[in-house]
């Protein structure tokens, strides 16, 4: 699969996961705490969050996910991408994780670590 199909299903999945409840609940009213909201929430940074993924390491590592255990440099991207998951989680924002996770991998970079 390469990287302009991936892009292209992800944004066609995004738009029919928000759009497809407007149309077939469109009378019900849901609280935004709701289980169905929350995860229409999260299915959109899941689908970014896959688009990063084959951005970051290509196809070779998206077929084969063991590969990541031989190499530092994509060992180190697979951390500093799980955390700013897990801090956008956690902290409900994009903008300061995304912030810290760049820094943090950049002084990785400068370190000599990756």
């Amino acid at each position: 699969m390469n990287g302009w199909l991936l892009i292209g299903t992800a944004a066609a999945a995004s738009y029919l996961m928000r759009s497809l409840p407007l149309v077939v609940f469109r009378r019900l009213t849901l609280s935004s705490e709701s289980p169905v909201v929350r995860l229409l929430q999260h299915a959109a940074s899941a689908v970014m969050g896959s688009v990063i993924y084959l951005a970051l390491f290509g196809e070779s590592f998206f077929t084969r996910p063991v590969a990541h255990l031989h190499d530092a440099d994509a060992l180190l991207k697979l951390a500093i991408v799980i955390l700013a998951g897990g801090l956008a989680s956690w902290l409900r924002s994009v903008f300061r994780p995304l912030m810290t996770c760049t820094a943090l991998y950049a002084s990785a970079l400068l370190l000599g670590v990756g």
